[in-house]
């Protein structure tokens, strides 16, 4: 069973509160069931174990250094490549950062961000608030935040942060920012901050001749769930192949790349790019006959082009103007 396979959200009651004032002002407060997971998941959660793919980071590549994983994360838990998984709070800042999805981890990211869209209202929360939750919201980017809410409302619980992470609250802050800006000039709703209250777990009632059978039934589902840690599967998520699925639409969130005249469309720069954001194609209306297709839905701005480009011809902006294809 996969670390974040749920049951259909259709169990899960959702009651809307309006007008509860908290720190966030006026906010929408959501009601969830609660399960025995939660404590579960806590228990386990200084188990985090994560490791870098070194086929897929940028360090083997020349004339590009990255150490943003190791910059990011907050308790320094990444050095030369490698995570001590004794530092290690399972946040997800690495992935976050990560250009090229090497940072595998005990998290499936893919599977959690698709529950998320299943949710009505769609709702993005940690494994504080549900079980079903993400370990951690810090792996959330502007652009993930923006293929869910470009869709429809989106809402996410971050009044937890501040105190578990600061620096996971930080970097939501700014992304969350950064989306909303993009979502206004869309004219799309921009995201809410909400606080997800849990709804009270009940307590059933257990017979006196029933209590040595469920004594017995929660000995051995502590000894499943000992041994599913022990063996727990690592996840490679890169965020690119997400984004295709959900065949999402690009604006200012995503890179931009231009293309000056020194180019002779050599094709390195598409040779070396790792998401193959950059194509050569035949264009016989211009003079060279070819020409540079470049894709900003599958550009993750990891500067292996510019890096590399014989002729100093590219130029990558992170600050990209306008929705749709930049060439």
């Amino acid at each position: 069973m996969r670390p974040h396979d749920a049951p259909p959200y259709t169990t899960r009651q959702v009651l809307l509160c309006f007008g509860e004032i908290s720190n966030y002002g006026i906010i929408t407060s959501y009601n969830y069931t609660t399960d025995s997971n939660r404590t579960k998941r806590k228990v386990f959660r200084n188990m985090a174990k994560r490791e870098i793919d070194l086929n897929r980071c940028l360090f083997h590549y020349t004339n590009v250094s990255c150490n943003r994983c190791e910059t990011v994360c907050p308790q320094q838990a990444v050095k030369n490549r490698v995570v001590d998984a004794d530092r290690c709070d399972d946040c997800g800042l690495c992935t976050a950062v990560c250009p090229t999805g090497a940072v595998q981890s005990c998290v499936d990211y893919d599977s959690c961000l698709s529950q998320t869209t299943a949710l009505e209202p769609q709702v993005l929360m940690c494994a504080q608030v549900s079980a079903h939750g993400m370990q951690c919201l810090g792996a959330l980017t502007r652009q993930l935040l923006w293929a869910l809410a470009s869709r429809r409302p989106l809402a996410i619980d971050t009044s937890r942060c501040a105190a578990c992470n600061p620096a996971v609250s930080q970097w939501l802050d700014q992304e969350i920012a950064a989306c909303n800006q993009a979502l206004e000039k869309a004219g799309k709703a921009s995201i809410r901050l909400v606080h997800v209250r849990e709804a009270a777990p009940s307590k059933p009632k257990v017979a006196r001749r029933s209590f040595f059978r469920s004594l017995l039934s929660a000995t051995a589902q502590g000894v499943a769930d000992f041994t599913a840690a022990q063996t727990e599967r690592l996840y490679a998520f890169d965020p690119v192949i997400w984004l295709e699925k959900q065949q999402t639409e690009t604006c200012n969130l995503f890179p931009a790349l231009t293309v000056s005249g020194s180019c002779n469309f050599c094709g390195l720069c598409a040779m070396l790019c790792p998401e193959k954001a950059i194509t050569i194609t035949e264009d016989a209306s211009s003079a060279s006959g070819k020409k540079v297709q470049f894709s900003p839905l599958r550009c993750t701005a990891c500067a292996v082009c510019t890096g590399n480009c014989p002729h100093e011809a590219l130029t990558l902006s992170t600050e990209a103007k306008g929705c749709g294809p930049h060439v």
